[in-house]
Formats: C-alpha cells, sequence, structure tokens
C-alpha cells in the first residue's frame, strides 16, 4: 500500500508510545528526556549576593557628592555569617559574597577612592545597583523545566546549580538494526566485485543514538526469507523497535515484506511518495514497532531522518519529536518532478540577509557522497515541480 508523506507520518506517530520512566544520578542525564515537571528547591540565589568586589552600602548614605562613608568591615565569597551595616557605613563584599544586612547597593572598588577606612564615592548610586537579591533568578518552588525537555549540557549545569542529584526521565528506546542483503559486506571484510559495505548500520547507529535510541546490531542476513523472519523474530525478543536495511523493493530476492508478515508483523504500508526512498515498509507487532527500510545509503537516510528519527524521539519522550524545519531562497533551480516530494541535497549560505540553498551536486540516489556531505535536504512538494531561483523553498537541516 501506498501513502504521501503526510499520511505515512500520521500512522507512524499514531503508533509510537512512550517508553516507561526511570530515576538516574544527575552525571547520567545528559541527552535523556525529562518524565516529569521540575521546580527549584531553593531560591536562587539564597541570600542577597554582590555581582562585583566592591563595597556595599545603603544608598541612602549617598546624599550629597561626594559621599564619605566609613569601611567596617569585609565580607569574603563563602563566609557564612551576615554582617550588618548603618547610614554611612559601608562593608568591602567579594563577587558573591552575602550583602550585609542593611545594605541594598553596592560599587566597584576600581571606581571608588579609599582613604584609610573611608569610602569616597563621587557619583550617584541607586537603590538595588550590582546586588543581586536573594531569589532574583528564580524562586523557590519556581517552574525550572518542563517534561519532554531534553536535558543538554547547560540545563545538566541548572540542576547542579539548584543541588538537584536525581531526575526521573524516559527509558532509552530499544532499536534494534538488521542489514539483509546477499551483497553487503562488514567493513572490515576485503572489497569483492559486486558487494556493497554496510554503511547503513553506521549512519543509523549515530542518528539513532543522538534521537535518544539505544541501539543493537542484530547483524547481516542474506536474502533468505526463513533467516529474515528469524531474525526479526530475534529482535523482538528483546528491542521495542526493529528496523531492517535492504530487501523492501519489488525484486525477486526482496523478502522482508513477506519476513516481517511471517514474524507477526502487520504492515501499514509499503512506499510513500518521497524520492529517494519511495520504498518503505511500516508496521505493529503489538506494542513494537517495524520499520523495513531501502538499502540505498541515501534513501535510507532521507527515510530515517523523516520518519524513524522523530518516532524514537517521541517514544523517548521528547516533547517536540517532529522535525523542525527552515526555510531559503533558491539559490539556482532545484529540480523536481510533480506527482512526488522530493527530497533535494543542498548546501546553504548566507547572502543578504537570508539563506541560499544550492544543490550539492547529485541527485542520484545511488550516490550516498552528496548525501552524506550536504548541509541540508530542500523538501519540494509533490504539486510544485522544479523551484526556481529566487523562490523559497523548505529545508530539513542535518548535521
Amino acid at each position: 500500500m501506498k501513502v504521501k508523506r503526510e499520511k505515512a507520518k500520521e500512522l507512524i506517530f499514531k503508533e509510537c508510545k512512550k517508553t516507561a520512566t526511570e530515576v538516574i544520578a544527575l552525571n547520567q542525564a545528559y541527552g535523556r528526556v525529562l518524565a516529569q515537571n521540575l521546580y527549584s528547591p531553593v531560591d536562587i540565589p539564597e541570600s542577597d549576593k554582590s555581582a562585583i568586589d566592591g563595597f556595599a552600602f545603603k544608598s541612602s548614605s549617598i546624599k550629597e557628592l561626594p559621599a564619605k562613608l566609613k569601611i567596617v568591615g569585609e565580607v569574603p565569597a563563602g563566609k557564612k555569617e551576615r554582617m550588618k551595616v548603618k547610614e554611612g557605613e559601608a562593608v568591602f563584599v567579594m563577587t558573591g559574597g552575602i550583602i550585609p544586612e542593611g545594605a541594598d547597593a553596592a560599587v566597584r572598588v576600581e571606581e571608588v577612592k579609599v582613604e584609610g577606612d573611608t569610602l569616597i564615592i563621587d557619583f550617584p548610586v541607586e537603590k538595588g545597583e550590582l546586588v543581586n537579591f536573594k531569589g532574583s533568578e528564580l524562586r523557590k518552588g519556581e517552574k525550572v523545566l518542563e517534561k519532554g525537555e531534553v536535558l543538554d549540557y547547560r540545563k545538566v549545569g541548572l540542576l547542579a546549580n539548584l543541588g538537584v542529584v536525581k531526575v526521573k526521565v524516559y527509558q532509552r528506546v530499544k532499536v534494534g538494526i538488521i542489514a539483509t542483503g546477499n551483497e553487503v559486506l562488514e567493513p572490515e571484510e576485503p572489497f569483492q566485485e559486486g558487494t556493497v559495505k554496510n554503511s547503513n548500520f553506521y549512519i543509523l547507529k549515530g542518528l539513532l543514538e543522538k534521537a535518544g535510541a539505544e541501539v543493537v546490531y542484530l547483524g547481516k542476513v542474506e536474502d533468505n526469507l526463513k533467516e529474515i523472519k528469524e531474525k526479526i523474530e530475534e529482535g523482538f525478543s528483546s528491542c521495542q523497535l526493529i528496523a531492517t536495511t535492504g530487501g523492501v523493493s519489488k525484486g525477486k530476492y526482496d523478502f522482508v515484506k513477506e519476513a516481517a508478515k511471517l514474524a507477526g508483523v502487520e504492515i501499514e504500508f509499503t512506499q510513500t511518495n518521497i524520492r529517494p526512498g519511495r520504498p518503505l515498509l511500516f508496521g505493529k507487532k503489538e506494542d513494537k514497532l517495524f520499520f523495513g527500510l531501502p538499502g540505498y545509503p541515501a534513501a535510507m537516510l532521507v527515510n530515517a531522518l523523516e520518519f524513524l528519527v522523530p518516532s524514537v524521539r517521541k517514544m523517548c519522550g521528547f516533547r517536540n519529536f517532529d522535525n523542525q524545519y527552515i526555510t531559503a531562497v533558491a539559490g539556482e533551480n532545484l529540480k523536481s518532478r510533480k506527482g512526488r516530494v522530493d527530497f533535494v541535497r543542498v548546501n546553504l549560505k548566507w547572502e543578504k540577509g537570508k539563506v541560499v540553498a544550492l544543490s550539492a551536486g547529485s541527485q542520484q540516489t545511488s550516490n550516498y557522497l552528496t548525501a552524506a556531505l550536504c548541509q541540508g535536504f530542500a523538501i519540494i512538494g509533490e504539486e510544485r515541480g522544479t523551484v526556481k531561483e529566487g523562490e523559497v523553498v523548505e529545508v530539513l537541516l542535518v548535521s
């Protein structure tokens, strides 16, 4: 059954169920997805603190210029005891040091004069100047992060700053990869005429791990119906999602569709209207998903980017799981044919305040080089045909 790109996404995403949750240590949380809203357990800062190395005092002490204040002590960073100041007094504070009780402003040490124990200020100072007041960044109980957010290094650092040491996250989706084809060799095997290297697994491993999956290589099988069926069954015994590469077209030795059916997969569709990579099997077995991807790496990559990666993200709990696209201006004619959705390999440049898309070279399905090195795919709808120079086009960025 052939479906359009939008329908394929609808059918796939409908079947993507979020994984279970687990609690992990903060130092293991990089790249994981929050399974709960997080609220600040403390005020940040937890007390009034100095933003600079300088002097803290009551702003009301500045009645006329130059103002002369008596220096009555100092507060190094990390000192817990809070000093007090009266009007007409000042305390030396270091960056991050606790502002003395009664003080509500500060000045930089390099901007004032000190004569003995007297501070001389010859410019006006406003209340609150250079003071980070308690709770000014975050109030205790304030929402910090939302369920479905990905914990990158900045957010992990934020949680560390709040004293959070454990977080509830969604479990990683376990994805099993199966390579099919008599002609497929592993990278370490000697080159032979008429063969291809198994680049697909290496593409998928990097792509899906970045999306939050745990990737398992289930191995390579030849074009044998029984062996492919058994390998798929093996994968379903331990994985939540199985993806095969190759064997999904209509050739004499393309057995993946039949093997998947024999393994208990209910096939939803077998083809989409995108190019490269029209053949795409999608189905389910109970609560587990099956993707039969094309064998050509360029076609496999397009299908993985457009359909498989967002599915993994959704299962891993990503709040924003679908692809994000940008708009660009065609810097030259981008060839396409009506009746299909073309993913045209492009490179991008910034020109006169606009993103400009230029062809990355060969668009042949058999050419992986341009797919590997391009900066994005310009997506040209089936009703459109060739995009003329100067026209706007949607682009899926790759990195």
